[in-house]
């Protein structure tokens, strides 16, 4: 994913020199003279561009300091009845300024063709795309991608200075870079901030902790590096947080735990290290926690060490995904306190010791996934009061004895995969009858199935 953002900034630099080099004032008056920024939505119209555009021909055009200069918003012709509206003025300022950091890109077949349409500039703020005014203030900016047009360019600092603004979208802009400036920290009014998807590079800036109205930030599929900063634990209204395929580096703060109305927690497909905090056991609300690594990612999480028990305390937990990680260690017992649970993934860890029978409390999971990790023992026969389990996954550890009857009662059940173990004695008729059921690839996997059982399933003499 990083491979290809980087690719397209390049592409894009290399295709905007040629067009300079050509003569952008001319050859871009075919398509709308000034600036633009677009968003979702637009119908092919771009979002921010200026009133007073270069004359046709005109070579020096938008590179003007006359076409960067805010003209409009003190004189009344962007902010009519500036005088019952003067706090307006300061935003449409601060939107000019955005407006002239940023390039909108229509694609058109496999090349991008830049076009400056004259919308943020050529009448009344209030007629102005992508944006929301309420009580005489600028409180949306939504500036969402989508699969023809898309921004280029550097977030300005100006951005501090849309102090009511409550929500900033700029998704899914590929050619975005350069770092978040730490002016977006005096948004103190945000709600929303959005930045997924882009080419963003540097650090999460600490001022972020400054928000103390957000309730949702996404940081995902970018080029974002260094920590997760500490000061994200003063987010005390937030409810999602995503922080996801980065390069985001160094151990999970403890502060998380202090985000206690958080219902999402995402931070997989990053560079984490370090144990999971036992502090997020204080997220009384979280409904989803991943924290995995896909094998086909371009992340590297490595989280180390036990399973916290605080888990436990996540009374409202649905998914769990630890897949992908380090971890090592027992699965803690308190995990079967955990009755919302619908999903579990702890596969290609570390883990070891016996399943815990406390996992037969879990009357609403669906999925379980415990494979590649180092268990041993018997398969407890509690998990046959699993009666919505539909995936069950335990292949690749070093589970023994017999397979328990007790998994027959699990009758919605579709996936069963027990190989890569040594079980023994007979295999429960009824687990033929799961549609996808994987037990022996070949005579050296589970060997003594079909044997007697007699030999020590503890794992201890193993």
């Amino acid at each position: 994913m990083h491979q290809r953002s980087r690719c397209l900034v390049g592409l894009l630099a290399l295709v905007c020199a040629v067009v300079l080099a050509t003569g952008c004032g001319s050859e871009g008056s075919s398509e709308g003279d000034g600036s633009g920024v677009g968003g979702e939505g637009s119908a092919g119209t771009s979002v921010v561009g200026s009133g007073e555009g270069p004359a046709e021909g005109d070579d020096s055009g938008w590179a003007g300091d006359d076409w960067l200069d805010p003209v409009g918003c003190s004189n009344g012709d962007f902010v009519k009845n500036r005088h019952s509206r003067s706090s307006l003025i300061g935003d449409c300022e601060a939107l000019v300024a955005f407006r002239n950091a940023l390039m909108w890109q229509h694609i058109i077949s496999d090349l991008p063709e830049f076009r400056f349409d004259p919308n943020w500039g050529d009448s009344d703020i209030s007629y102005w795309e992508r944006i929301e005014i309420q009580d005489g203030r600028v409180v949306s900016i939504d500036l969402r991608a989508h699969l023809t047009e898309s921004l280029s360019g550097q977030i300005p600092p100006e951005i501090g200075q849309l102090d009511a603004l409550r929500k900033l979208d700029m998704r899914d802009n590929w050619a975005i870079e350069g770092p978040i400036p730490p002016e977006i920290g005096n948004l103190a009014e945000l709600e929303e901030l959005y930045l997924s998807r882009t080419s963003l590079s540097g650090e999460i800036p600490p001022e972020i902790g400054n928000l103390a109205n957000l309730k949702s930030l996404g940081l995902g599929g970018t080029l974002l590096s260094g920590g997760i900063p500490a000061e994200l634990g003063n987010l005390t209204e937030l409810e999602g947080l995503f922080i996801l395929e980065t390069d985001i580096t160094g151990e999970i703060p403890p502060e998380i735990g202090d985000l206690t109305k958080l219902g999402s927690l995402v931070l997989r497909d990053n560079k984490l290290t370090g144990s999971i905090p036992p502090e997020i056991g204080n997220l009384a609300n979280l409904v989803k926690l991943d924290l995995s690594n896909s094998p086909r990612s371009d992340g590297d999480n490595q989280l180390t060490g036990p399973i916290p028990s605080e888990i436990g305390n996540l009374t409202k937990l649905k998914i769990l995904d630890l897949s992908g990680n380090r971890l090592s260690g027992p699965i803690s017992a308190s995990l079967g306190n955990l009755a919302s649970l619908e999903w579990v993934s702890m596969t290609r860890n570390e883990l070891s010791g016996e399943i815990p029978p406390e996992l037969g409390n879990l009357s609403n999971l669906t999925h379980l996934n415990m494979d590649h990790n180092d268990l041993y023992g018997e398969i407890p026969p509690e998990l046959g009061n699993l009666s919505n389990l539909a995936t069950l996954s335990l292949g690749s550890n070093r589970l023994a004895g017999e397979i328990p009857s007790e998994l027959e009662d699990l009758t919605e059940m579709n996936w069963l995969n027990l190989r890569g173990n040594d079980f023994c004695g007979d295999v429960p008729e009824g687990l033929y009858r799961v549609n996808e059921f994987f037990i022996q690839d070949d005579p050296s996997d589970n060997p003594s199935l079909g044997s007697p059982c007699e030999q020590d399933t503890t794992g201890d003499s193993q």
